[in-house]
């Protein structure tokens, strides 16, 4: 995914309720990756987000958390998308880990 495919992607969760949608680069010279963290305020929309997101990117691996919901993970190729409930973000702080990598699309 490149940075289009990224912010289509940001696009899909912000229609899908997904809020406080943060990406960081963590490509270096020989490989392209990024993180994106972002909150759902109910498992019922983090699940929704993701039966979306599995559709539009015909994504057939396992949605890791899928089951609870409460911290779902895809991994694509380059980039790893995370969905947490708010105290799940607060509490595993992955921000803080990946700040100095931010990027604003």
């Amino acid at each position: 995914m490149k940075n289009k495919k990224i912010e289509e992607l940001v696009k899909l969760l912000q229609d899908n309720k997904i809020k406080n949608v943060s990406v960081y680069d963590l490509s270096t010279a020989d490989m392209e990756k990024y993180i994106i963290i972002s909150t759902s305020n109910k498992t019922v929309d983090s699940k929704k987000a993701a039966d979306v997101i599995a559709a539009t990117y015909n994504y057939t691996d396992k949605i890791e958390g899928y089951f609870k919901g409460e911290w779902i993970v895809f991994d694509f190729e380059n980039v790893t998308l995370h969905i947490f409930l708010p105290k799940l973000r607060e509490k595993y702080n992955l921000d803080k880990l990946y700040k100095p990598k931010k990027i604003v699309l």
